[in-house]
């Protein structure tokens, strides 16, 4: 392939991404709808500008790397309190979210193939909502920190469980063996080893940060930091996204912690100029590459869409209306929010980064050889991500004409 043609494309979708941002404010029009558009334009079903062949190599670092920065950089904007206040309600709610999404896609699969084991594979792979989607969308609506912390813990648990159900339906199908216990010690696992990496690494960073490294001179070190945290946590048997998100909380609230861990010391010394390790300038520019992988990821979405294929057309519609139909049945879990927060969480059901992992794993293991199960995953992701648009427009005009 051409290297002009790749710059060229690589510039017209950034600006294209700025543009759909500037949209998004002016006319409550999600970006990420044309952001999918410009993937589907460009891709094989469109213009064929870009095959997804072409991107096989790099979409697992791309999907992977996108993962787990978005989780690091959501964990900035949450600060102790409101993810003390959040945690238990984000992670109920996520279990009955995911549970019950799985159940009927599974059920609506089941009635289509006749095969309970793949269609319970599809239902777990498509179970959880995108922490891809929620969080910058979550930042771009300004919400109140409780619903932020809510839905950021919601769409990492249930990426977690998505990932790591799917894939003992993999081997359940390679091996005809299953154990409850397993699955439940090995999610126990993935969070513990994830949460103690993240806290551990959290608070060893800001202890040596103000000795060793300049004032601002950081941010790229941080990035590769980020990194090494969440390869480390995998190599530990954790889960390395989650551990981004501990990092990022840990980070966040340094002060906070700091001044604790004096407190426990008793210690009467104290730092006036003490700053946070994460400064405005900071978050601006991981702002900045959030929007980055934001945008080519939901190009890249686009891209993958095939509408050649009717039957998945069809059936990956019916998910995704069954999907935004039983999502508001979380409510029962938000009666004391207000009413526009709960209008909120209830349009946030999107699916988007682990569906689309765990499809590709499923192919190379050949668990999954039908293209028809393929195409379903990723039309219901595209799907679903454009019902959510629709539901954040409708619920951002509801704000809006409340506000007034």
């Amino acid at each position: 392939m051409d290297v002009n043609f790749v710059l060229l494309l690589i510039s017209v979708i950034i600006l294209i991404g700025y543009f759909a941002e500037w949209v998004f404010e002016r006319f409550s029009i999600p970006d990420t709808l044309i952001l999918l558009l410009i993937g589907f334009l460009i891709g094989p079903s469109g213009f064929n500008l870009l095959s997804v062949h072409s991107l096989s190599k790099i979409a697992p670092i791309f999907t992977t790397f996108t993962l787990l920065f978005l989780m690091f950089d959501g964990a900035l904007y949450i600060d102790l309190k409101s993810f003390a206040d959040g945690l238990s309600s984000g992670i109920i709610i996520g279990l009955w979210n995911f549970f019950l999404s799985a159940i009927i896609i599974t059920a609506i699969m089941y009635y289509i193939n006749g095969d309970f084991i793949s269609s319970l594979l599809i239902g777990f792979t498509l179970g959880g909502i995108t922490s891809a989607y929620v969080i910058p969308i979550l930042k771009q609506l300004n919400v109140n920190k409780k619903v932020f912390t809510i839905m950021t813990i919601e769409s990492s648990v249930t990426d977690v469980l998505s990932i790591v159900f799917a894939i003992t339906v993999m081997q359940v199908i390679i091996a005809h063996q299953f154990s409850a216990g397993t699955v439940f010690s090995t999610i126990a696992s993935l969070f513990a080893i994830a949460g103690f990496t993240g806290i551990i690494f959290g608070v060893l960073w800001f202890s040596i940060e103000g000795k060793l490294i300049k004032e601002d001179e950081n941010y790229i070190m941080m990035i590769a930091y980020v990194v090494l945290v969440y390869i480390l946590t995998e190599y530990l048997g954790g889960n390395g996204a989650i551990s981004s998100l501990f990092l990022g909380l840990v980070l966040a609230n340094s002060k906070t912690i700091k001044s604790f861990g004096k407190l426990i010391r008793k210690s009467k010394k104290k730092d006036e100029k003490e700053k946070p390790i994460v400064s405005k300038r900071e978050k601006l520019f991981y702002r900045e590459i959030s929007f980055f992988l934001k945008t080519f990821f939901f190009v890249y979405i686009g891209l993958l869409l095939n509408l050649k294929n009717t039957e998945a057309v069809i059936i990956g519609l019916t998910i995704s209306i069954s999907l935004m139909l039983i999502r508001p049945l979380s409510s029962i879990f938000t009666k004391k929010f207000e009413a526009l927060d709960r209008k909120l969480i209830n349009a946030l059901f999107a699916r988007g980064i682990a569906p689309a992992v765990i499809i590709l794993i499923a192919k190379q293991k050949g668990v999954i050889e039908n293209e028809l199960f393929v195409d379903i995953v990723y039309f219901v992701i595209t799907a679903s991500i454009i019902l959510s648009s629709f539901k954040v427009f409708l619920y951002r005009r509801k704000r809006k004409s409340s506000e007034s």
